[in-house]
This record gives structure tokens, sequence and C-alpha cells, in this order.
């Protein structure tokens, strides 16, 4: 079965950003010469307009209090009723987190902040610099602090975006999680 993938859009993509932010802060300093009296200055301002445009569009985000960061991750739960995912099927289904190896140190801390680890669901998440969406777990401690553990798996996350699309807004679906190991590495598992 090949899923359908989502990707960001291109103007979204902090690589991209990047990008811009670069080429035209370099563009800006090959146009000012002295042969071009005029058009140089004039097209080098434009340019560094650009790239502050641009560099804004990175950083902004990061400082608004609701804003989210370039993988999308929440910060808590920011007042969002917390309901039960629906379900795939009738039976739960044990999956296993994928790119939980990568995000040892956060599930290491939520387990540490918790005496019963919870998880959400996060739909439209990346990895940094990735343009994919997918669908993320993030843990829940008990200060109500968030913490990305992975992502759903590949063949599932079509069908988890769109049971979390039909979720009205300011609700976050709840998922029973267990983490294995008592140290690293550790595993996550979810009931789908």
């Amino acid at each position: 079965m090949n899923p359908t993938r989502r990707f960001k859009p291109f103007w979204r993509w902090e690589a991209l950003l990047f990008a811009v932010v670069l080429v035209a802060a370099m563009a800006a300093s090959l146009v000012a010469r002295p042969e071009w009296p005029v058009v140089g200055p004039i097209v080098s301002v434009l340019l560094l307009a650009v790239a502050i445009a641009a560099a804004l569009a990175l950083i902004v985000p990061l400082l608004r209090r609701t804003g989210r960061d370039s993988e999308n991750s929440r910060h808590d739960l920011g007042g969002d009723q917390v309901v039960p995912f629906p379900g795939l099927r009738d039976e739960p289904t044990r999956v296993r987190v994928v790119e939980s190896e990568r995000r040892q140190t956060s599930i290491e801390a939520a387990v540490a902040l918790s005496r019963e680890v919870r998880a959400v669901l996060t739909p439209d998440a990346s990895r940094w610099l990735g343009r994919e969406l997918r669908v993320a777990v993030d843990l829940v401690d008990d200060r109500g602090g968030v913490h990305r553990a992975g992502f759903v798996p590949h063949d599932l996350d079509a069908q988890v975006d769109a049971l979390l699309k039909q979720l009205p807004a300011g609700q976050v679906a709840e998922v029973t999680v267990t983490v294995v190991g008592r140290a690293r590495p550790f595993t996550v598992d979810l009931q789908l």
C-alpha cells in the first residue's frame, strides 16, 4: 500500500527561507557596486528587504505565545480539550512509534516528569528542515509539558490524519501509550 504523502508548501519550508536569506544577502552585496551609482543601491536595499522578510518569517512564529516551531511542536496543551482518539478499527491495534530513536532525551524527560505518561496526536508535524507532513506522537507530562516522541507509522498516517481532521477546533486526541524500557533506548507503543 502506497499511502498519500503530504508536504509543506515551499513558502513555509524553513530550508527555503534560510536559502532566501542567504542568497538575497549575498546578491545585495554584489549589486552595490560603484559602477551602478543609482540602480545598485536601490536593488541592494530591495534585496536586503527580501532577506529581512524571510528572516522574520523564520523567527516570528517562535516568539508568538501560540506559535509553533518548524516541526509544529506543541509547547503545552494550552486549554485544548483532550478527547479520546476514536480508533482506526473496532479492536485497538498496537503500533510502534517511528523515529523514537531520535527523540530519546524528550522521551526520558516525559517519563521522569510523569507518574503515568499520556500521549496526544499532533497533525501536520514534520522533522526539523523536513517538508513531509506527518502525524506526531507527543507525550504529555504531569505538569502539562509536551515532549515529541516520534511519528505514527507511514502506512497509518493518512488514516489517522483523516480522523484528526474531523475533530472540532480546540480538541486534541489522546491515545493509550506505553513507553518500553527503563533506560535508553526507549521505544514507544500506541494503541490506535
